[in-house]
């Protein structure tokens, strides 16, 4: 008897305790989300260091991912941005697919557990499988609530740098090892723009729209001094074989320099606008620089500035001087293909050279205006 008013008692005290979140303000919204989450058996709530995990099995209380988004609708956004770091061999590229580990899956992953909900993130390019980046660049969305520092603070930081440097910390604590975020920062804040019908919008900084350049670089080995490539660089040095000339592969890439339609240096552009429904896609892009440097011993990196690339482009740009300067193509066909007219349509089946093998290939920098010295 003494049990059974003992247990009346103590379900009466969680009734209430429940009900007493059940319209939460905005002051206290995170609170209650975690509260939510530990006293519902389908969470999956991971303690961040200061919290103790909870068995969820023994209560009936229900939310999900849409219940907390809906509420949080009202709450304001603040964009924060990061760079990432990465060897590419273990990934199936940056974009997330179906079946495979990316580069954004792992970070979207680690970024969800931290705030106990689905996180999105935008990248600067899309790199392809096997291919290595040092300076990625992607932004992703906070609320306003969830910007909390906790233990050691640096009373010289505000609160949100104080917020990123934890959150870069924790991050990075659940990353694996071929795979860093850093530089992480607040965004500059949102501008107006004038449209060409005289509209005036409010845009938020976006890590794609607000790039201004990017530096690829493509590691190779040439003979007659490497004749194969260093077993320590395997995974970002590509060993090339046959007599390449590196004066005439340096001439041969100073092609590439300006403004051209790199329509026949990209992959699977049919192909894309089938899939997207569209009957035309831009394929003119802007090549700043395409140097060829000695870095001594048979080994040299070809440093690619530009404006944005197609998919596959860099690695057909590479493969196809390459190519060119072993003599296996014509040198006149790869010129036709670059400044081909609009009529000619030249695409990728026309030139019959190979993309350059990804492991050469590392986005070495995203460049953006107000980069200075701190992004």
């Amino acid at each position: 008897m003494y049990m059974a008013i003992f247990f009346i008692v103590q379900s009466l005290i969680l009734v209430k305790h429940v009900s007493s979140f059940s319209t939460p303000s905005l002051s206290n919204f995170q609170g209650t989300i975690n509260y939510y989450r530990r006293f519902s058996p389908s969470a999956h709530y991971v303690s961040d260091g200061d919290d103790t995990e909870i068995d969820t099995n023994d209560y009936s209380y229900e939310i999900n991912d849409e219940d907390i988004e809906s509420s949080m609708e009202q709450n304001e956004k603040i964009r924060f941005r990061a760079r990432a770091a990465y060897d590419g061999s273990g990934f199936r590229g940056w974009q997330v697919q179906a079946k495979g580990r990316t580069c954004q899956g792992e970070l979207e992953n680690v970024l969800s557990t931290r705030f106990n909900r689905t996180v999105k993130i935008v990248g600067a390019g899309r790199t392809d499988a096997s291919v290595h980046a040092r300076g990625q660049a992607f932004h992703f969305d906070v609320y306003c609530n969830e910007i909390v520092t906790k233990g050691n603070i640096d009373e010289s930081l505000s609160n949100t740098q104080n917020f990123c440097k934890q959150l870069q910390k924790s991050l990075n604590s659940m990353l694996k090892d071929d795979i860093r975020i850093y530089n992480v920062m607040e965004c500059p804040p949102p501008v107006e723009v004038t449209h060409q019908d005289g509209s005036v919008r409010t845009h938020k900084w976006h890590v794609i729209y607000n790039s201004e350049k990017k530096l690829y670089v493509y590691r190779i080995s040439l003979r007659p001094k490497a004749v194969a490539v260093d077993p320590l660089e395997r995974y970002r040095r590509v060993h090339m074989d046959g007599d390449i000339d590196p004066h005439n592969l340096q001439r041969i890439l100073r092609h590439y320099e300006g403004t051209h339609d790199f329509r026949a240096f990209s992959g699977a552009i049919e192909a894309n606008m089938k899939k997207d429904g569209v009957e035309h896609k831009d394929t003119v892009r802007t090549v700043y620089s395409c140097d060829l440097i000695d870095e001594g011993e048979g080994n040299y990196r070809i440093e690619i500035y530009l404006k944005g690339a197609l998919y596959k482009m860099v690695r057909n740009m590479v493969g196809t001087a390459i190519d060119v300067a072993k003599g296996r193509f014509d040198e006149e066909k790869m010129l036709v293909m670059l400044h081909q007219k609009k009529e000619e349509q030249l695409v990728r089946k026309d030139n019959k050279c190979k993309p350059a093998p990804g492991e050469g290939l590392t986005l070495e920098k995203v460049y953006f205006e107000d980069d200075g010295f701190l992004f």
